[in-house]
C-alpha cells in the first residue's frame, strides 16, 4: 500500500511539474508599449468594414502606435490584421473576447 502511495504521488508530483514548467508562448516577441494603450473592439478599427484592419486604419484609431506594434499583430504577415488575430493579441494580455 506504501509503494502505491508514493508511486501515486511521485506521479502527480510529476504532472504537476509539467503543467507549470512548460511556459505560455509569447505573443510577440520583440518588446513591446503597453498593451493597456491598445483597447479597442476589432469593428471600430476596421473603418471600412472589410474584416480587417490595414495599418493605415490601426494608426488612424491609435495616432501613437507604432509599425512594429502592427507587424507584431499581423502574425501571418499578409500586411492586414484579422479578427482572429486581435482577439489572439487581446486574449494573450488578459483580456477576453465577449461574442
Amino acid at each position: 500500500m506504501k509503494r502505491v502511495m508514493f508511486f501515486s504521488t511521485l506521479m502527480l508530483a510529476f504532472g504537476f511539474l509539467a503543467a507549470c514548467g512548460s511556459p505560455k508562448p509569447r505573443f510577440h516577441q520583440a518588446p513591446l508599449p503597453d498593451p493597456a494603450s491598445y483597447r479597442a473592439h476589432f469593428a471600430d478599427m476596421d473603418a471600412d468594414g472589410d474584416a480587417a484592419v490595414t495599418w493605415q486604419e490601426f494608426s488612424a484609431h491609435f495616432p501613437a502606435a507604432e509599425p512594429k506594434v502592427f507587424a507584431a499583430l499581423d502574425q501571418n504577415k499578409d500586411g492586414l490584421v484579422d479578427h482572429d488575430e486581435w482577439h489572439q493579441f487581446e486574449e494573450a494580455h488578459g483580456r477576453r473576447h465577449k461574442e
